[in-house]
């Protein structure tokens, strides 16, 4: 009696009318596992068919296979995309700002300052303000008794504003030089940045800057009004200033802060978010929506800003991509295969 083999089910079946069945071919990509599943299947059903009788070839009509998914997409539907977080968008046109990073600090306004000095030499019988203070236009500062008259007489604030310095105590004798109280107008302030030599051709008085806070919580839209006519000896560098109202005092002299100047601008027709790009064999894509799921399609890109990336050509206006979250795709795509370098 002949024992029929263990693998005589994984062979295609010859039928009396000449017809075969083959293995069932067509699987979704899952990983490149499946993928060499798939080619090592499809091989061995060509084989066996070819090992049917030559009237069999003749007559036999496989079935036709389910149309495969392409290696590049991921299928995905998009009620399964929202729950995996990822966010589709519509490529468009958008302003593209090239900007560039300065550094600098916040300075009072050297224009709203007020220096407080005596008009006769004399003593100091009476000082009303300390360091912090904030003082109204008018109000009595220091009380100096003349060393020439006797006579005592009161100096008052030439501005509002706060005191920044105090350098005179009662009892002091001082001279019509020294300066006894310094006053500042914190209503506005000057910011100021460094500017080195390989940006100076791109930075200049009316370029729009966003001044960022050091804690990253509080930014301004400004724009450089001054630029210094000589340069810093000692790193190099050109200052230039904005000037920003601080009406809330959120803006601290001697504060760090950074500025993102804006250097070039451009309306372009095809732009997308700069988090939907992804590399992929060494080529920059983007992950597109497609009736079958999301493609993995190469690109050509442009300007590059915070806000937007130009798409020069693979993109057109009008199809949906994913902007947030494609690295999910990547990683779907790329699994089982070695990272990339």
């Amino acid at each position: 009696m002949t024992t029929d083999s263990p693998n005589r089910n994984l062979r295609p079946r010859c039928h009396p009318t000449g017809t075969y069945t083959p293995m069932d071919t067509t699987y979704s990509r899952r990983s490149p596992i499946a993928k060499q599943l798939l080619q090592v299947a499809a091989l061995s059903t060509l084989l066996a068919a070819a090992g049917c009788s030559n009237e069999d070839a003749e007559e036999a009509k496989p079935e036709a296979p389910t149309e495969a998914i392409a290696p590049n997409v991921v299928a995905l539907d998009a009620k399964a995309a929202r729950a995996a977080g990822i966010t589709v968008a519509q490529a468009g046109p958008a302003n593209v700002q090239q900007t560039i990073t300065l550094y600098g600090t916040v300075q009072s306004n050297a224009e709203r300052e007020g220096n407080i000095k005596a008009r006769y030499a004399g003593t100091i019988r009476s000082i009303s303000k300390r360091v912090g203070d904030t003082v109204s236009k008018g109000a009595a500062l220091v009380s100096i008794e003349s060393s020439e008259s006797l006579q005592t007489y009161t100096i008052s604030a030439p501005i509002s504003g706060v005191v920044i310095e105090r350098t005179a105590n009662i009892g002091e004798t001082v001279d019509t030089e020294q300066v006894l109280m310094r006053l500042t107008d914190l209503s506005s302030v000057w910011i100021e940045f460094a500017v080195f030599a390989r940006d100076l051709g791109r930075v200049r008085v009316g370029t729009p800057i966003t001044v960022i806070a050091n804690d990253g919580a509080t930014s301004i839209q400004a724009t450089i009004n001054y630029m210094a006519p000589v340069g810093e000896a000692g790193n190099q560098s050109i200052v230039a200033r904005t000037q920003v109202e601080n009406k809330t005092g959120q803006w601290v002299p001697g504060q760090f802060v950074t500025g993102e100047a804006v250097v070039d601008q451009a309306h372009v027709p095809v732009a997308v978010d700069p988090a939907s790009l992804q590399t992929l064999e060494g080529k920059t894509v983007v992950f597109v929506q497609t009736p079958k799921g999301f493609e993995a399609r190469s690109i050509e890109i442009g300007r590059r800003a915070p806000n937007a990336v130009e798409i020069r050509s693979g993109l057109r206006a009008g199809e949906r991509y994913v902007a947030a979250h494609s690295y999910l795709l990547k990683a779907d795509l790329t699994k089982g295969e070695p990272e990339e370098e």
